[in-house]
């Protein structure tokens, strides 16, 4: 859950005007970052219809830098990114990235997971804007480090 910034909505949190199961309660009068935000399915026309956000429950996002890709799951459906096609494809992702600066990662509220290739690492309750550092072990076992994000 993104935050939004003109109705005061911090990330991490469910919208005060989300309908659960019927959508936006202020569609028509929506903010301008809710208008104007595109999840990965609208950008990329060659997604199939299957990972249609409304047909998975999650909503596929990148970070501004495009080094995250980002399965944001809907508040009553927390592990939605767990269910095939969408784990299978967030899996094939992570193979084929892994090693080159880029990751994939699970998002419910403020619950977050690393999807690596041969394993899910759950970083439980995190600050949306920390930094992780991800190291593979040479067990081969995925080690996650977070650092909260700087104040100023």
């Amino acid at each position: 859950m993104l935050a939004v910034e003109e109705l005061a909505k911090p990330m991490g949190k469910l919208c005060a005007h989300a309908r659960p199961g019927a959508g936006c309660g202020i569609y028509e009068a929506r903010p301008h970052s809710c208008r104007t935000f595109e999840c990965v399915w609208l950008m990329d026309p060659e997604m199939p219809h299957r990972f249609r956000p409304d047909q998975t429950k999650v909503v596929l996002d990148q970070d501004p830098a495009g080094l995250w890709l980002i399965a944001r799951c809907d508040a009553a459906n927390p592990t939605a990114w767990r269910r095939n096609p969408m784990y299978a494809a967030l899996k094939a992702f992570a193979a084929e990235h892994w090693g080159k600066g880029k990751l994939v990662l699970a998002v419910a509220g403020r619950r977050t997971w690393v999807v690596a290739p041969r394993e899910d690492v759950d970083l439980g309750e995190i600050d949306p804007r920390s930094s992780l550092k991800v190291v593979e072990g040479a067990d081969r076992c995925v080690r996650v480090e977070v650092a909260a994000p700087k104040t100023i």
